[in-house]
């Protein structure tokens, strides 16, 4: 009810807002920042540091009454309008809709107010994207100097089934014709569509920051210098580095008592600056002295701890891996004591940390389970991947299994909520539509099979009666499901006690899956062989009948053997980039070779443990006329990354690829392997790290080069 009543002054205060200024021939409309009151109230009362420490129903309320003041007082400011927007869409999507239908009668009662027209096209698109097209093109007619419009026009052809590159250039030249220097983060992200305009933005913003004083606004630098390392060759680089060490020269002097954000920024700056080691470490003890207790301090302490404390290479490596997870779990403890404040090491990291512990006592993991609980409870928008995980947790180890249900079913209802949201979105692309499809599947697998476990665990099989359907069902036309729905037969008809019609199901999933289990921290875990192992031995079997029964087929096998590897829907970009040596390396000119080409950033968890093993087989096929070895970086802040190869010792070719990659995507995950084929026709994909040896990583890939050599 407090919501809906939140809602009913927004409504009330926006209608008299807008129709006060109806009447008037000519509308005063947003420029290109957001009034310095406005920016400074957003700034200052919903800083995320402060709102993270709020419970989620006091933070939401919170916001909307900040919003709802601002709005109020400065009705013709944008940024107001579009952060009510944007959380209330992603925090409180039940009360969405009631936002949309307000924002668009706002619309409708002032047709000619080009802000009106924005902020309803802004609430309405991917619901109605043609009325969204139709409100933003009447506004640009209308006040052809007003930037938002174009900027929200370019971001609607970015992506969906309506993507139009052309028209997101068109949109983004108006933009930044208007606002040359805008360090916005939208505007940024479409930037990578428009490469030939990315150095004149660099150059705008350039001279614009030289002239700022505001520390805030300052910190738009590490924007700046990301754009200027993308769109200069290698060979101005240095030069670069040496301009950025002038920047910082001046920024100190500007900001000498700046906060832990101020420091932690200008850090980032030394390193992207080529400044040494003692120089990078000085400044961050100078944070750590000034803000012991901040999250910047901890960031430090954590990657420092990383640096001195190196992940074993082998994942096979029980005893490498067992001593470092003991050592992780004690430094995890001494930083969840020394930094109260920081809400993920309070609030969740330990679970996280136990959570694959098959030795943790049962009381120790119920109490990390209540405390993640709790803290989900009151501090997070509803999610389903909350009560997801947590029952995950409870079947792992055999615990609570009607709790485990009770959380399953929760994260049920709300993927049956987020579902019907997603059916009203009208501009999903054919892969969109094609990836969300794939995810209904996973999702669906996912949780009947930790229903159907916990089912069986608690000996209730009507529990899971509405499953029964739809695990029966007819199986997957996509390979990569096969496995998931005839395990979930297999632990139906187990729970149903037809234990042979389980053992059949259960070898239909072993022959199915698409590739076997790897060891992961040091553990060979295959859950899925442990149940049918044990339902093998529990109805009599011989441990030489199992080794038989359990064995491949042969030839199907190899048909399915595709693992994680897929086709690709996209043509590989006809790209011409230099490396971080300077070396250009152009497409057309590597015909004749297979080629294997590795997308990663140095911020990315598990292109950091792939890394090491890329760097193996790179050197041990560099000399090969037949293969190369390319990777592309997609690091924004690109001077980074030349220091990070350094120090790893990395010499496979790095290739700048961010605005290349963004390009071609609407959005993208990594690490990903690419296989091209002589001919330069991309053949396969392989998205994410699958653990493993060295040896493993060396054969599949050997193995899927070889499989495109001919062809």
């Amino acid at each position: 009810m407090r919501d809906l009543k939140l809602f009913g002054i927004l409504a009330a205060i926006c209608v008299a807002s807008l129709s006060g200024v109806r009447a008037q021939t000519k509308f005063t409309l947003p420029g290109c920042e957001t009034r310095r009151e406005v920016r400074q109230a957003i700034d200052e009362k919903l800083d995320s540091n402060k709102l993270d420490k709020m419970k989620f129903v006091d933070r939401e309320a919170f916001t909307r009454q900040v919003l709802d003041d601002l709005i109020a007082k400065y009705p013709r400011e944008f940024e107001p309008y579009q952060t009510l927007i944007s959380m209330t869409r992603w925090q409180d999507p039940e009360n969405f809709p009631a936002l949309q239908e307000r924002f668009a009668k706002f619309a409708r009662e002032n047709p000619d107010d080009p802000l009106a027209l924005t902020v309803a096209a802004v609430a309405l698109k991917n619901k109605d994207t043609p009325q969204s097209i139709q409100w933003l093109e009447a506004a640009q007619a209308k006040a052809p100097e007003f930037p938002r419009a174009s900027l929200e026009l370019a971001n609607l052809y970015f992506s969906g089934k309506r993507a139009d590159p052309t028209k997101v250039a068109a949109n983004l030249e108006v933009f930044f014709s208007i606002c040359p220097g805008s360090a916005s983060s939208t505007a940024q992200w479409l930037l990578n569509k428009d490469i030939p305009l990315q150095p004149k933005v660099a150059a705008a913003m350039r001279a614009r920051l030289e002239k700022e004083k505001n520390p805030k606004r300052l910190q738009e630098y590490e924007t700046l210098w990301g754009l200027e390392f993308r769109t200069r060759p290698p060979a101005e680089h240095d030069a670069l580095r040496k301009q950025i060490a002038l920047d910082l020269s001046r920024l100190e002097k500007l900001n000498p008592k700046g906060d832990a954000e101020w420091i932690a920024f200008l850090i980032k700056g030394y390193k992207q600056s080529g400044a040494s080691q003692e120089a990078v470490t000085a400044v961050e003890d100078r944070l750590l002295r000034q803000y012991p207790k901040s999250d910047e301090a901890y960031a430090i302490v954590h990657e420092r701890w990383t640096k001195a404390n190196k992940e074993p290479e082998d994942q096979a490596d029980k005893a490498a891996w067992e001593k470092y997870d003991a050592a992780h779990k004690e430094a995890l403890k001494g930083w969840m004591r020394d930094y109260p404040d920081n809400t993920y090491l309070q609030r969740y990291a330990w679970f996280y940390e136990i959570s694959d512990d098959d030795a943790l006592p049962e009381a120790e993991g119920i109490a990390a389970l209540d405390h993640f609980r709790t803290a989900v409870a009151d501090y997070e928008a509803p999610q389903y991947w909350y009560p997801l995980n947590a029952a995950l947790f409870l079947t792992t180890h055999k615990w609570q299994p009607t709790r485990a249900m009770d959380l399953a079913n929760r994260a049920r209802d709300l993927v049956a909520k987020s579902r019907q949201r997603a059916k009203e979105d009208d501009n999903l692309s054919a892969d969109d539509a094609k990836n969300h499809a794939e995810g209904v599947i996973w999702q669906d697998q996912m949780l009947a099979a930790i229903l159907l476990k916990a089912a069986r665990q608690a000996g209730q099989p009507q529990a899971v009666a509405s499953l029964r359907a739809s695990v029966e069902g007819a199986a997957p036309e996509d390979k990569k499901y096969l496995s998931g729905y005839w395990a979930n037969r297999a632990l139906l008809a187990d729970l149903d006690n037809h234990k042979q019609d389980a053992l059949t199901y259960y070898q239909q999933a072993l022959q199915t899956r698409l590739e076997p289990e790897k060891p992961w921290h040091g553990k060979l875990k295959d859950d899925l062989a442990d149940e049918a192992h044990a339902l093998w031995k529990e109805l009599g079997g011989s441990e030489a009948a199992w080794s038989v029964w359990s064995s491949s087929p042969g030839p199907k096998s190899a048909e399915l053997a595709q693992g994680r590897w897929e086709k690709p829907t996209k043509t590989i970009p006809v790209f011409e980039l230099s490396d971080l040596s300077g070396k250009t390396w152009r497409l057309k000119e590597l015909n004749g070779k297979v080629l294997l080409i590795n997308l990663w950033a140095t911020w990315c968890g598990p292109c950091q443990a792939e890394m090491p093993r890329l760097q193996k087989f790179y050197e041990q096929n560099k000399e090969r006329s037949d293969i190369q070895v390319l990777s592309f970086n997609l690091d924004e802040d690109l001077g980074l990354v030349a220091p990070y190869l350094k120090e790893k010792g990395y010499t496979f070719p790095v290739l700048p690829a961010y605005s290349t990659v963004v390009g071609l995507f609407d959005g993208y995950s990594i690490p990903q392997n690419w296989i091209v084929d002589p001919k330069g026709t991309w053949r396969w994909t392989q998205i994410g790290y699958g653990g493993g040896t060295d040896t493993d990583f060396s054969q599949e890939m050997l193995a899927r080069l070889a499989s495109v050599k001919d062809q």
